[in-house]
């Protein structure tokens, strides 16, 4: 099977007012006390979403436990003293991907922002230096659970979260199980429902992993022959060098050695509950089925307008759970946005993160 649906084209870079749209008529825009984060377009409208009748939990319903994973991190700085004003920012990658993904992004903001914020970026459980302490599940529960644990021993009793992807799973989650932990939440080209293998981007992804599964990493094999050999099934060669980015170079008694920094065979058996996002899955409590578990903060969700991981028909499930919520397309861009357009993303966040 060839997979080129992930293909990251490079997109025109546009001035913002041109590069981003906001839903309008096919896609609902909830803008409840959010209104000064952006201009609208003479052509977009808004609807406020009616009030929540059932109950949102404001206790911290989630907290970190003796088996979370304690994640490695990068903090990024522009050597400012005074950061403790304003609610740290926490990056969170997606699936595949890794904390220094996020280093120019992590590095601007700690440079441009107005509101000056401590900006960590965390590798998620089974990904980048976490070799440590591979695991075998890979729940949202799970995965909530060790950025809590991270914000605990980091002593941040409430962060703004920016996620990609899983990485975004990973943040509603977090926002949904412990709302008074999360300042804000940031969530780029994901939403929170279930992807099946009819989709054909979420099939792109099984295909990849499926694939990845089946390179063997012989002694004396080089990341040159393994791009070889995914060739013939990831075409695209900017996603196949996103895939080895994840291989590293070990020592052996017989050379130099090829190693995946991700646990291959977790996320590959765990694929389904990546894919999945099963509220009442996580760890509430008493609560239980009964509660429609919700976060009021202010939510924005930055959409890829070439990309197809979040529809129209996915609104109706976000402003059931996140009734703030705002939605803003960047033209021509698929579902890496922050990679293929990080000029717009970027200005994006710092409008976010400075209103």
């Amino acid at each position: 099977m060839r997979i080129s649906l992930f293909t990251m084209a490079s997109c025109f870079h546009y001035y913002l007012s041109h590069a981003l749209l906001v839903h309008s008529s096919a896609e609902r825009v909830a803008l409840v006390g959010f209104q000064k984060l952006l201009p609208l377009s003479r052509s977009s409208s808004t609807m406020k979403t009616k009030p929540a009748v059932s109950r949102c939990l404001s206790s911290h319903v989630l907290a970190s436990t003796a088996t979370h994973v304690d994640l490695k991190h990068i903090e990024f700085t522009d050597g400012t003293d005074d950061l403790l004003h304003h609610d740290p920012v926490i990056l969170l990658h997606g699936l595949l991907g890794q904390k220094r993904n996020f280093s120019s992004m992590g590095n601007s903001l700690a440079s441009q922002l107005k509101n000056k914020r401590r900006i960590f970026a965390l590798d998620l459980r089974n990904h980048g230096d976490n070799t440590h302490d591979w695991r075998d599940e890979m729940s949202y529960s799970h995965m909530t659970q060790d950025v809590i644990g991270f914000m605990d021993k980091m002593g941040l009793a409430k962060a703004v979260l920016v996620g990609h992807s899983m990485g975004g799973k990973v943040a509603k989650s977090l926002a949904l199980a412990s709302p008074d932990r999360v300042a804000g939440l940031v969530v780029m080209d994901i939403a929170p429902v279930k992807y099946t293998n009819m989709d054909a981007s979420w099939s792109a992804v099984e295909g990849i992993i499926e694939t990845l599964k089946q390179v063997n990493l012989t002694p004396g094999k080089t990341k040159r022959d393994v791009d070889l050999e995914l060739r013939e099934s990831v075409e695209d060669p900017a996603l196949r060098a996103f895939v080895l980015t994840n291989l590293d170079v070990t020592s052996s008694g017989e050379g130099p050695c090829l190693r995946w920094k991700i646990n291959i065979n977790a996320v590959a058996d765990q694929l389904h509950r990546i894919a999945s996002f099963d509220v009442n899955s996580l760890d509430i409590g008493d609560y239980g089925h009964e509660v429609n578990l919700q976060y009021r903060g202010d939510t924005f969700l930055i959409k890829g307008g070439a990309s197809s991981f979040v529809k129209g028909s996915h609104m109706d499930v976000i402003s059931k759970h996140f009734p703030n919520y705002m939605v803003t397309t960047i033209k021509g861009c698929g579902h890496w946005v922050h990679a293929e357009s990080p000029e717009a993303t970027l200005a994006l966040l710092k409008k976010y993160l400075d209103r």
